[in-house]
């Protein structure tokens, strides 16, 4: 167990160093899309296995043999890790792709984008409570995704004209009703997070693509602290918010136990002990299924009233197959994030293509920003779906890309139509190479 504990440990610390490293030295943004999974992935697919390895407590599971079972989860890791950079960094699919949907800059008057901001909360509140029959799940997905546009244009907007206090006291509006509405009637903390991650992603690509390391990393760190203080303090209560109304969720929120929300969200929660499960039950006891979260991408799009015996992705069935007790065993998910979903999908066959895969499709994102340094049009859709990328290290994989291309497709088509109403395109060709220090 040691030598897993160790090596997971020393994965932690060449993570963190690298995003570090090309954060400050500008060859991957510091707030990119990348970085962004990796830090779940640092969380869920490193810190949480390492804890329970080392303390012993695999909460809901027995895991008969830990030392082999660790030493196993460690090496599929870091094959996943090789694959996933080697994808981002030398395969150039996407990049082919997102230059496909490249375009000279335009610009757009600042208060013409804060209404914007404003109409898409304004959509956003229907969109979230009165949901349309038949394509209820989509409509409140799209309703997460404009509150997280309309975060991103206020920070977006406000990063430039911090000093004008009316507009400031309008992104507030704007910030604290999205807030609110993404933690209401909720359990999962990805609404918040793509609320209060979108803003910060607005503020960063408008103000720190000039200024030197330095200040960047004094102009984010604020920013990056109030998200995570507000994470910390719905994880704390959000068992108990769950169907409240926005009155008490707000009530609860603000009497929080921000330390101890932080620490679950630390602790990886049962992420680890259900990847140190799934290694030990496929293929040995469990048949897999090849590849599986791929099939289940093109399934999600289907309407289940068109399809009524719609497989359910595996975080769905695990507390059945694990026979967990205590819990409604249909309607729980307990996803065992991406190792997990590798094992019991193809095992290294899988991890080969899971790690080709994603690398590939958070490439495309950052791509986009790469290309587009000062387009508000590309730069904040591609910033929607944050809530998604920090959770799809744990999660279902299938699931959140799917959410994450819906989010990005939704707002990249509301913005396409705005830039075409209001945009106008700078008259001067540019030039944009991999951003570098400034």
């Amino acid at each position: 167990m040691n030598l897993a504990v160790n090596g997971l440990s020393l994965l932690l610390i060449i993570l963190v160093g690298l995003i570090l490293k090309q954060g400050l030295s500008r060859k991957v943004e510091l707030l990119s899309m990348r970085n962004l999974y990796l830090f779940g992935f640092c969380i869920y697919q490193l810190v949480s296995p390492a804890m329970a390895l080392k303390s012993g407590n695999y909460w809901f599971y027995t895991i008969d043999f830990p030392e082999q079972t660790g030493k196993t989860y460690l090496f599929l890791a870091t094959m996943y890790l090789i694959v996933f950079f080697f994808s981002y960094h030398r395969i150039k699919l996407t990049q082919w792709m997102a230059g496909k949907l490249s375009g000279p800059p335009t610009e757009v008057n600042d208060y013409f984008l804060m209404c914007l901001a404003g109409a898409l909360v304004a959509v956003a509140v229907p969109l979230r409570f009165m949901p349309m029959g038949m394509i209820a799940r989509p409509s409140v997905q799209v309703a997460i995704a404009f509150m997280g546009l309309a975060c991103a244009i206020a920070g977006w907007v406000w990063s430039k004209h911090r000093a004008n206090i009316p507009l400031s006291v309008v992104v507030a509006i704007i910030l604290a009703i999205s807030l609110a509405l993404s933690m209401t009637s909720t359990y999962g903390r990805r609404p918040l997070i793509g609320v209060a991650m979108g803003f910060v992603w607005g503020a960063y690509y408008r103000r720190t693509w000039t200024i030197s390391p330095v200040r960047m990393i004094r102009f984010l760190i604020p920013l990056a602290v109030a998200a995570a203080v507000a994470v910390s303090a719905f994880t704390a209560i959000r068992g108990s918010a769950r169907g409240g109304s926005t009155a008490d969720t707000l009530q609860r929120f603000a009497n929080a136990n921000v330390q101890a929300g932080a620490a679950d969200i630390l602790g990886g929660q049962a992420c680890g002990s259900t990847s140190l499960w799934a290694i030990e039950q496929w293929p040995e006891r469990i048949e897999m299924r090849t590849l599986y979260s791929l099939k289940f991408m093109a399934y999600w799009y289907v309407p289940r009233f068109m399809w009524p015996e719609k497989p359910e992705p595996l975080g769905n069935d695990i507390a059945r197959l694990a026979k967990i007790q205590g819990v409604n065993q249909g309607s729980i998910t307990i996803p065992p994030g991406v190792i997990g979903y590798a094992t019991a999908e193809g095992g290294v066959l899988a991890i080969i293509v899971y790690g080709l895969f994603f690398g590939q499709f958070l490439r495309f994102f950052d791509e986009l920003v790469r290309r587009n340094p000062t387009n508000a049009y590309i730069i904040l859709p591609a910033g929607c779906c944050i809530g998604q990328v920090v959770g799809l290290a744990r999660g279902c994989i299938a699931l959140f890309s799917d959410l994450m291309v819906l989010g990005f497709i939704s707002t990249f088509l509301i913005l396409y139509i705005f830039n075409k109403l209001f945009g106008e395109r700078i008259r001067r060709s540019y030039t944009v190479a991999w951003p570098k220090y400034r």
